[in-house]
């Protein structure tokens, strides 16, 4: 019969080899996902020494601009939260091997590793109800602003996600447009249809001067939003031209059939034949000079957009 000796050697053993089996495990994980991300660091650095972006000007916001940039952000944290999911429960099978293997112990760190698994769970499950309202938000603002781009040739200018920063608030307007008939701001709301029992999807809403009356729902909030954004537009405009200049309310929500019963001093359209709305507004006309002094701000305002390509970081001071 063995040495008591001889089993505590073996017991030893074993131990040792589960806990390499685990940490086989987390290499195999982490060293492939950390050579990749090292190359591509390694790859784009050496490319950016070796060349330079031949655009060196800032670019003009695009329709949804801000939008695609959260989207990009939430799926970062997605594939964050994925690898924690896939790391967590090795960790706690690494902690059950190198302390106590007790019943108790593993009990408590099954309750661990299961709370973490059902954390990021239900975190990656609302990030991805949160992307799925963005990705709609970016397809409405992406459909509308490039219907009000066609306005561009009756002498329109247009710019898209407009920020205004001042001292109390940061107004994200989704598209400025500026022509003779005047300027309106648009703000942008994507609604998702409610489909009927026979497979048919509501199309009409109703705007009854203050509310959005959807099929199942009201909205009262973006007829608000529009007014507000047109408000401080205006009062920006006026300040950086030093001339009193009126911006008109719009509110796009694209893919609806739109019933107006009641006036009001916000336009609501759906995107489509927009020409129509904008051509035929206002029987004041803005001269050649206030426009261009109008789309000159703007475009001051919109051209912010880094080039991308070769871009290096500059050096913090």
């Amino acid at each position: 019969m063995p040495p008591p000796a001889w089993h505590k050697i073996q017991t030893e053993e074993k131990k040792t080899m589960q806990i390499l089996d685990v940490i086989f495990l987390l290499v195999l994980v982490i060293v492939p996902m950390g050579s990749i991300v090292g190359y591509i660091i390694y790859s784009k650095k050496r490319t950016n020494d070796l060349r330079k972006n031949p655009i060196n000007i800032d670019l003009l916001r695009s329709p949804g601009e801000s939008i695609s940039e959260q989207i990009e952000d939430k799926g970062l944290d997605v594939d964050s939260y994925l690898t924690a999911l896939a790391i967590a429960p090795l960790l706690c099978y690494a902690m059950f091997l190198q302390g106590n293997h007790s019943e108790s112990n593993a009990i408590l760190l099954t309750i661990v590793g299961f709370g973490f698994t059902v954390f990021f769970a239900y975190k990656l499950v609302r990030l991805s109800k949160i992307r799925n309202n963005l990705k709609l938000g970016y397809d409405a603002e992406l459909a509308v602003g490039q219907e009000l781009n066609s306005l561009m040739r009756d002498g329109y200018y247009v710019f898209h996600d407009v920020h205004l920063n001042n001292s109390v608030d940061d107004y994200n307007i989704d598209h400025v447009v500026v022509g003779v008939t005047g300027v309106f701001a648009v703000e942008t709301k994507g609604r998702s249809k409610p489909i009927q029992k026979d497979g048919k999807a509501e199309f009409k809403v109703k705007f009854n001067g203050t509310q959005l009356i959807f099929p199942t729902w009201v909205e009262s909030e973006p007829v608000e939003q529009a007014k507000r954004q047109a408000s401080a537009l205006q009062k920006w405009l006026s300040s950086a031209i030093g001339e009193a200049v009126e911006v008109k309310p719009v509110l796009a929500i694209p893919g609806w059939y739109i019933e107006t019963t009641d006036k009001s001093d916000v336009a609501i359209i759906n995107g489509k034949k927009s020409a129509n709305y904008f051509n035929n507004t206002s029987s004041q006309k803005f001269n050649e000079k206030l426009i261009t002094q109008i789309a000159h701000q703007l475009e001051q305002r919109c051209r912010n957009v880094k080039p991308q390509a070769y871009a290096k970081k500059k050096a913090r001071n």
